[in-house]
């Protein structure tokens, strides 16, 4: 049996090991390392934002959307009363990376003011629930800081143990923001430097033109493969997502490694995939399997909701809410804070509701 070297895949699978590789194919992308200090707070448990987070940010874009960011620190969120002493101020003391900080956001406005966030290998899609707009388009600091501090993925990728994968540092990757149809990007499975298998990424959804489009969709994704990725990134056996907004036009995503532990295998199985592998043809590169969902089976559980507000979190909340009843004096802007939250976690269930009443 092979063994793996899996720190050298990881490596290859890095954003900025392989962006350079396939500029022209991806999507445009800034890359900023992570100097000591940052790496040191965001490997923290506590969720404390830097100083440079406004205490209250008014963020609007072109497209309409507005929000507030709230920073706990803000006398307006404290007591007043309070007689704690400087040791404990001392352990709460609010960090500052301006240089950081002022990188991140000259990379979105860089990207036109909307960007998807991710570490060098993972995206923070297990804490979009901290965000007022419940998305992972980014568009200040905060939004950064936020989900960075809040994801157990990301904090995983900036873990402290050294390995050969992250010799190079470690790295924020901001892309420029786009729309993307769910039912337009797939996954590819590569063994053995050949395009075994292709499944819809958002599976087990149902998309009715995919059926219509099958033909071409596998078309596509074979030529990008053949022309661009198969001699060109350095791996034997991995997985790569691609969006196709269009025919002829297919742009790839992310690379992650093949196999179970390390990358969802979505509509197939990877024991089968390595036996198909084993018996592979040369030929059959050329129409790999295409497995999809070729009618509506109705309701399809929704893999994002995995990844809502914590039970706990609302829990907390709740609790530290007050009652109708209540004072509405001293603490009243701190439970304006506390009464915004359980509001976003109660319009997520309905927004949750509501879609599973679509698909009934």
């Amino acid at each position: 049996m092979l063994v793996r070297n899996i720190e050298l895949e990881r490596q290859a699978c890095m954003h900025v090991n392989w962006y350079e590789l396939f500029r022209k194919n991806t999507i445009r992308s800034c890359i900023i390392p992570v100097p000591a200090d940052v790496l040191a707070y965001l490997r923290q448990d506590m969720l404390i934002l830097p100083k440079e987070c406004s205490n209250f940010t008014d963020v609007s874009t072109g497209d309409g959307f507005q929000t507030t960011h709230y920073d706990a620190f803000s006398d307006q969120f404290g007591d007043n009363d309070s007689d704690a002493d400087d040791t404990e101020d001392s352990e709460t003391e609010q960090p500052a990376f301006p240089e950081f900080s002022q990188s991140l956001t000259d990379a979105i406005g860089s990207l036109g003011g909307n960007a998807f966030l991710k570490s060098d290998w993972h995206c923070p899609k297990d804490a979009q629930w901290i965000t007022l707009g419940q998305s992972l388009c980014v568009r200040d600091i905060t939004d950064i800081y936020q989900l960075l501090k809040a994801s157990s993925f990301c904090k995983e990728d900036f873990r402290e143990r050294a390995t050969t994968a992250n010799g190079s540092g470690y790295h924020v990757v901001l892309k420029k923001w786009h729309d993307i149809h769910p039912g337009s990007e797939f996954r590819c499975f590569v063994r053995n430097r050949s395009l075994l298998a292709i499944s819809p990424r958002h599976w087990p959804s149902y998309h009715e033109h995919i059926a219509r489009e099958r033909t071409d969709i596998v078309n596509d994704i074979v030529s990008l493969f053949k022309e661009k990725i198969k001699d060109t990134f350095p791996l034997k056996d991995y997985v790569f997502d691609v969006y196709r907004p269009a025919k002829d036009n297919v742009i790839i995503m992310d690379f992650s490694l093949y196999g179970k532990g390390h990358s969802d295998s979505l509509a197939f199985d990877y024991d089968q995939l390595d036996d198909e592998a084993s018996v592979a043809t040369i030929d059959e590169e050329d129409d790999p399997e295409f497995r999809y969902l070729p009618n509506d089976c109705g309701i399809q559980p929704i893999k994002r909701n995995v990844y809502g507000f914590p039970q706990d979190f609302r829990n907390f909340f709740q609790g530290a809410a007050p009652s109708d009843g209540g004072d509405a004096g001293a603490g009243g802007d701190s439970n304006n804070l506390v009464n915004r939250l359980i509001e976003q976690c109660n319009l997520q269930e309905s927004r949750n509701d509501n879609e599973t009443e679509e698909g009934t």
